[in-house]
């Protein structure tokens, strides 16, 4: 801090202009931007990240750290290889903005002007993704097994009517004493009942839940982050059900007490959802897995390779990887009957403690007949850092941290027509018809397919509450047809349908209005 301000003082003293000052790498016009955007939302308080980078003192105090992990690539921590397919809410720094914080590092860090920076980053409590729908609590739990402890937790989910899940966020109290969070739907009361032939809180469980036709909803493990469906999309939850969560404590945290939040994000309405499904599709058993068993010697390393069949023609959503500490490397792809190869996901560098959930930025269409792939190659060897064994040992299939295992989980909704074109990363939504913004409400907007023959669907983004409005006029703005009309309309993507085989061909245009705030228009053509 002193080299930085003295440097200030020197400039002035000098009778230097300080617009040279200005044009030089600093945090407010530079820095702040880059880490605002891919760094906060973990480093910050109250965040998964060790320490805050929130204003200019933190980043000056990790200065060094910042350019020692960005220049490594070790963070932000994305695994996925943005060479092999791109997603969602991507943190992947640009060389050009590693340069730039190597360059801020090397001139010493200097702040700028701190009125020029962005404003500091605002987050609800209790929750990265907005305001929940419905809070739950596992309770209290100390660890006090010496071996790994899989301890299923009911918790009634207390719902009057079926509900559509957008989202479910958990969040461990002791992320040192989590391993991983399964969340399973129970509509049988089996849970509760094993539940109540213990004295304490929970259930212990290996492997599944004990519950016959138990339904996975959810998951949390290292590094993975929540994000919301469209509004018109949803995993469904039965009226009367229970919520069981199977919490993996591992042998490290004997006497840890944990205590998890679970945060429900439901579908504004129940009306018109497109049901979700979440499951492994990818496996490691028998058929999924073509050379079995799962096995890796101890100083060898094994590639494995698991195959699914979709029988009808599927929609996915997000993929999902999930190894254990000896993984290297895993990728995922499709082969249609064409012969044509859809690339879902590939981790060249596989580490299990940055995990997650891959949200694809448009819904992938899977044809009916495509194969699916996984191959995922295992270092059972000493030049493996995160081999826990030394020397190694075999190592065989098993849900403790020192087992491993072979899943590839895809969200994933039966296929309708247009489903191709619903984009799930807002960033793509653009469009190069006239836009009229007041306050920013409303935001881009996305009309398909075009041209249109007897169907036509309207993606657009609504940042703010508001109410909307979308129609179809002619070419001089004259009102044809209204096709929407909602009130109080919560912040999200959002998806229209309307016919427009009963208009004669021609030039139209849609316009989607929200409340005051503005108006996107959009041209399409009538075959």
């Amino acid at each position: 801090m002193f080299k930085s301000k003295h440097l200030f003082t020197c400039l002035i003293a000098a009778g230097l202009p300080t617009g040279l000052f200005a044009q030089s790498v600093n945090w407010a016009n530079d820095i702040a931007p880059i880490l605002y955007e891919n760094c906060i939302k973990c480093h910050r308080d109250g965040g998964i990240g060790h320490f805050s980078l929130v204003g200019y003192d933190n980043a000056f105090l990790f200065k060094n750290s910042i350019r020692y992990m960005t220049e490594t690539r070790q963070m932000p921590p994305w695994k996925a290889d943005p060479s092999y397919r791109h997603f969602a809410g991507e943190t992947v720094l640009t060389d050009t903005e590693i340069q730039t914080i190597q360059t801020w590092v090397e001139d010493g860090a200097l702040p700028g002007d701190i009125g020029q920076a962005p404003p500091d980053p605002v987050f609800p409590t209790g929750s990265e993704i907005g305001m929940p729908d419905l809070v739950l609590h596992t309770p209290p739990h100390t660890m006090t097994s010496f071996q790994d402890e899989y301890r299923c937790f009911v918790i009634p989910a207390g719902l009057a009517q079926t509900a559509f899940l957008r989202g479910l966020e958990v969040i461990p109290g002791n992320h040192q004493a989590v391993h991983h969070v399964l969340v399973f739907e129970d509509v049988s009361g089996q849970a509760k009942a094993l539940d109540a032939q213990t004295p304490e809180a929970g259930y212990v469980s290996f492997g599944g839940i004990g519950v016959q036709n138990a339904r996975l909803v959810g998951a949390w493990v290292p590094g993975s982050r929540p994000r919301l469906l469209p509004p018109f999309m949803g995993i469904k939850l039965n009226a009367g059900a229970d919520l069981v969560l199977q919490v993996h404590f591992p042998a490290a945290a004997l006497g840890m007490s944990e205590v998890s939040t679970v945060n429900l994000f439901f579908t504004p309405t129940n009306q018109g959802i497109r049901e979700v499904t979440m499951a492994p599709l990818l496996n490691h058993v028998a058929p999924s897995l073509q050379n079995g068993p799962l096995f890796i010697p101890a100083n060898m390393v094994k590639t494995f390779h698991a195959t699914f069949t979709s029988p009808i023609s599927g929609s996915l959503i997000a993929v999902a990887p999930h190894m254990h500490l000896i993984g290297k490397s895993i990728e995922s792809f499709g082969v249609t009957t064409a012969g044509d190869t859809i690339p879902f996901i590939r981790i060249p560098d596989w580490d299990f403690h940055w995990q997650g959930s891959y949200t694809f930025q448009k819904v992938q269409k899977i044809p009916a007949g495509t194969k699916l792939h996984a191959l995922a190659t295992y270092n059972n060897t000493s030049n493996n850092p995160n081999n826990p064994s030394n020397p190694p040992k075999n190592v065989s299939l098993g849900e403790a941290t020192t087992d491993e295992m072979m899943l590839v989980y895809f969200l994933y909704m039966a296929y309708q027509n247009g489903d191709e074109n619903i984009m799930l990363d807002s960033t793509l939504l653009t469009t190069a018809a006239p836009q009229i913004f007041q306050n920013g409400h409303l935001t881009s907007l996305e009309v398909f397919p075009n041209p249109a023959v007897a169907q036509l669907s309207v993606e657009y983004e609504l940042k703010q509450t508001a109410d909307i409005q979308a129609s179809i006029t002619d070419i001089n703005g004259r009102t044809l047809k209204i096709f929407a009309l909602r009130r109080d309309v919560a912040p999200g993507i959002y998806r229209e349908n309307t016919t427009v085989e009963d208009m004669p061909p021609g030039v139209y245009l849609v316009q989607v209005q929200a409340g005051a705030a503005g108006v996107i228009t959009r041209k399409f053509v009538r075959r």
